[in-house]
C-alpha cells in the first residue's frame, strides 16, 4: 500500500512539473519584449528613470526602471502597437514614444534620450517604421501581424499566410474543403514543420501536419520561423509556425463579416486526370461575428468568435463524365479569458477548434489523412484545444 501511495505522489509531482514546464514553453513563444538604454543629451547613462509601457493589447501597463548603465527590458508583452513613456524628473523632461511595434519572440529597441526639463515641452516621438532589427538572434523567418495580412490578398485562413515568407512553398497537401496547408520550407515535406497555437504544440503526434487552420478574425500575429531557431522549439526539420490568437482589450470590440462565392464565379473543367475525378466548380458561404472586451476593466477580458462556412464541391468522374456533389461545413470558433492576476502575473486561458463534416463525394485528391478513393462517405474531423498560459514579469 505505502509503495502505492508513494507511486501515486510521485506520479502527481512529475505531472506538476510537466504543466509548469509547459507553462514556461508557452510564455517564451506568446511574447515579446521591449528593451534599451536611457541616456541624457550628452549621451551619459540615466540609471534610476522610471520606464512605462501601455497597449490596447496589455491587459494593465508594464513598468521597468534603468539600471547603472542606463539600460532596461521590458518582457512577456503580448504583440501589438505600444507606448513607451518615461515621466518627467530628476530635472528632465517627458519623453514619450508611441507606435512601437512588438512581435512574437523578438525583442523590439527603444532608445530613449531624456532632455533637461528647462529646455521646454516633453518629447513625443512616433515611430512610423515599425519595429527595427532584432540583432540578438539570428533565426530567419518573418513575422504577420493582424493589421498587414487583413489586406493581403490570400484565402482567409492562417494557413494562407504561411507561404508569404521567403523559402516557404505548397506542398501540394489540402484540407478538406481543397485549401493549401502543411506547406514546405526550404525543401521539406509539411509533415515535418512544428505548428504552435497560443503556446501549445499542436503538431498532430502520430502523423505531422497542423492542427487547425483558423480565419483571419481569430487571430493577432502569425510568427514563421524557417531556420536557426533555437532548440526550445525543436521537433521540426522543416519550418516553426507559431500563431497566437486575438484576446479582448479595456474597450468593446467586434465584427460581423460575410464572404460568398457562387458557381458561376469558377471556371469549368476542361482537362480530366488519368483516374479519378476532376473538380468542377464551387459554391461557398464564409461568415461570423468576434466580440471582445472588458469583463472588469484592468482586470478581466474576454474574446469569442464563431464563423461558420460551408462550401460545395462539384466534380466529374473520368468515367463517362458522371456528376458528383459534396458538403462541407466547419463551424471555427474561439474564445479567450485574460486576467491580471497582479503587475507580475497574468493567466491566459484560450480554446479554439475547427470540428470539419464533410458529406456526400469523397475529394478526389489525396488529401492529407484522408483516404485516397472515390466513394460516398460522411467524414467527421474534430479538433478542439484548451490552453493554459501562466506567465511572469520577474
Amino acid at each position: 500500500m505505502k509503495n502505492v501511495l508513494k507511486y501515486v505522489g510521485l506520479s502527481a509531482l512529475l505531472m506538476c512539473f510537466a504543466l509548469f514546464t509547459g507553462s514556461v514553453f508557452a510564455q517564451s513563444s506568446t511574447t515579446g519584449s521591449i528593451e534599451g538604454a536611457v541616456t541624457d543629451t550628452t549621451g551619459a547613462a540615466v540609471p534610476g528613470a522610471s520606464i512605462r509601457v501601455t497597449s490596447p493589447n496589455l491587459i494593465s501597463p508594464q513598468t521597468a526602471i534603468s539600471d547603472d548603465n542606463g539600460r532596461y527590458k521590458i518582457a512577456n508583452l503580448p504583440p501589438g502597437r505600444y507606448t513607451v513613456t518615461v515621466e518627467s524628473s530628476k530635472g528632465f523632461g517627458k519623453f514619450e514614444k508611441t507606435e512601437v511595434e512588438v512581435n512574437l519572440s523578438r525583442n523590439t529597441a527603444v532608445e530613449i534620450q531624456l532632455t533637461p526639463a528647462n529646455v521646454g515641452a516633453s518629447v513625443t516621438v512616433t515611430d512610423t517604421a515599425g519595429a527595427g532589427i532584432d540583432v540578438s538572434n539570428n533565426t530567419t523567418g518573418t513575422n504577420v501581424s493582424t493589421d498587414q495580412f487583413s489586406n493581403l490578398p490570400t484565402q482567409r485562413t492562417v494557413q494562407s499566410l504561411y507561404t508569404i515568407a521567403p523559402t516557404v512553398a505548397r506542398s501540394g497537401l489540402r484540407d478538406a474543403s481543397g485549401r493549401d496547408r502543411d506547406p514546405s520550407v526550404a525543401g521539406s515535406s509539411g509533415p515535418e514543420n512544428n505548428y504552435i497555437l497560443d503556446g501549445v504544440n499542436t503538431t498532430d503526434p502520430a502523423f505531422g501536419g497542423s492542427g487547425a487552420n483558423l480565419p483571419f478574425e481569430f487571430v493577432q500575429e502569425v510568427e514563421i520561423k524557417t531556420g536557426a531557431y533555437g532548440a526550445e522549439y525543436g521537433r521540426a526539420t522543416g519550418g516553426i509556425f507559431n500563431v497566437i490568437t486575438k484576446s479582448g482589450g479595456n474597450d468593446f470590440h467586434g465584427d460581423a463579416f460575410g464572404y460568398f462565392t457562387t458557381k458561376g464565379f469558377v471556371r469549368d473543367t476542361h482537362n480530366f486526370p488519368f483516374t479519378g475525378s476532376a473538380p468542377n466548380g464551387f459554391s461557398e458561404i464564409d461568415a461570423g461575428i468576434d466580440v471582445g472586451g472588458p469583463i472588469a476593466k484592468d482586470k478581466l477580458w474576454f474574446f469569442g468568435a464563431f464563423n461558420p462556412q460551408q462550401r460545395k464541391n462539384s466534380f466529374l468522374t473520368q468515367t463517362f463524365h458522371k456528376a458528383q456533389e459534396n458538403k462541407i461545413t466547419t463551424p471555427f470558433y474561439s474564445g479567450k479569458l485574460t486576467w491580471a492576476i497582479n503587475q507580475n502575473h497574468t493567466f491566459t486561458f484560450s480554446t479554439f477548434g475547427d470540428f470539419t463534416k464533410q458529406e456526400g463525394f469523397l475529394f478526389p485528391v489525396c488529401v492529407y489523412q484522408v483516404p485516397c478513393e472515390n466513394d460516398l462517405f460522411l467524414i467527421h474531423q474534430n479538433l478542439q484545444q484548451a490552453v493554459w498560459e501562466y506567465s511572469t514579469g520577474f
